[in-house]
């Protein structure tokens, strides 16, 4: 070797073992590179919540329509003409409705905030509803106490199908209300797109939830039973999972018109419209209810007594706390998932983007099928020639 002026490498396995290492490391990246720019393209402008998606999508959310309450309990408790409810919380969002929904649960009552009526009661929530479909699907569901906000314009007739219902109206001063409000509303945004749009559409690309459903039953079970899950500890990681998958996104079906109902007419325009809109809102809830079905209640400063008297419940402990779950500190201002454990929260994402790497590897062997195909009916076509 020294005849020639070469040196021998002494390591040339390891060396090539490098190579190969660095060789597998790139395609690695590339392939993780080529997964996000995918996840991204098909939840901003494939996933089925987008109008030009929806004549096409997979929709595991039929099932919302057809078994949702419709255990023998459920089918029991249906009725046409009264929705048995105890308790009707009208007010707009940010005002205390997530504390007194946690209140009420606390002393017993079956308790639906949007999460639910979500999930369970979707056709009670359409624009053209009426009383007999609304107490239809609020009995089936064995409902005791029930928050509208975002759909507070459904007060009249949730006051015509439920004629012994008290009412709680949860009161905050307009200048308050407003800056939680906002801040509301941001996290509302921001965790909107994280969670529902980029993390779970992958559990909306291929049927995942109708092939699950298929397997196990599970998903129906859970919308058959319709018992609450937005509470703590109360949502199970499938809850979870089916809530972030395809329940919230009824609250974007067009037939609802949520953008343009309830609390969404209050908080457009200009601030004295605001304000105006506001105050109009709390003052129709006192028009509509006769003064002996109503308690307006400040979650701030009343007390446990204040409301157990109002409802004819015992009295609580002296001492015992009124519960508040939010927290101006909280990444997001969803009860779902700060009522979760971390392990559920570390288990729910992992499945998200486990199934993204699955879709992306259907994605690329369709897409080599259809590349291996395509060449060989050209070559077929050439042979001929």
């Amino acid at each position: 070797s020294s005849h020639f002026g070469s040196r021998i490498d002494p390591y040339p396995l390891d060396a090539s073992l490098c190579r190969v290492r660095s060789a597998l490391a790139m395609g690695l990246l590339g392939d993780i590179k080529r997964c996000c720019i995918w996840i991204f393209c098909y939840a901003m402008f494939l996933d089925f919540q987008w109008p030009w998606r929806m004549p096409w999508n997979w929709r595991p959310r039929d099932l919302l329509k057809d078994v949702a309450c419709a255990c023998d309990a459920g089918r029991a408790a249906e009725s046409d003409f009264n929705s048995g409810l105890k308790v009707i919380l009208p007010s707009v969002g940010q005002t205390g409705t997530t504390s007194m929904v946690a209140a009420l649960a606390e002393l017993g009552l079956r308790t639906y905030h949007i999460e639910e009526q979500l999930a369970f009661i979707r056709p009670a929530l359409l624009e053209h509803t009426n009383v007999t479909l609304w107490a239809r699907h609020v009995s089936r569901c064995r409902v005791e106490a029930i928050a509208l906000e975002p759909l507070v314009d459904l007060l009249p007739l949730a006051l015509q199908a439920s004629p012994d219902a008290k009412v709680i109206l949860t009161w905050r001063d307009f200048g308050s209300w407003k800056r939680s409000s906002k801040a509301g509303g941001m996290k509302d945004m921001r965790w909107h797109y994280t969670m529902s749009v980029l993390l779970a559409s992958s559990a909306r690309m291929l049927p995942w939830l109708s092939i699950w459903d298929a397997a196990t039953g599970q998903i129906t079970h859970v919308l058959s039973e319709g018992t609450p899950f937005h509470g703590l500890g109360q949502a199970s990681l499938l809850e979870m999972f089916c809530f972030y998958s395809f329940f919230r996104f009824i609250y974007g079906d067009p037939k609802t018109k949520v953008s343009f109902r309830g609390t969404n007419k209050i908080t457009a325009g200009e601030d004295r419209y605001v304000e105006e809109a506001y105050l109009a809102a709390m003052d129709e809830i006192r028009r509509l209810v006769p003064p002996e079905r109503l308690l307006i209640f400040d979650v701030r400063n009343q007390s446990w007594n204040d409301l157990t008297r109002f409802l004819d419940f015992p009295d609580q402990p002296a001492g015992r706390s009124f519960p508040h779950p939010r927290s101006k500190e909280s990444f997001t201002n969803d009860a779902v998932w700060d009522h979760s454990s971390m392990e559920q929260r570390m288990a729910l994402v992992a499945i998200f983007l486990a199934l993204h790497a699955v879709n992306f590897a259907v994605l690329r062997w369709a897409w080599a099928l259809a590349r291996r195909l395509y060449r060989r009916h050209f070559k077929s076509e050439s042979a001929r020639r």
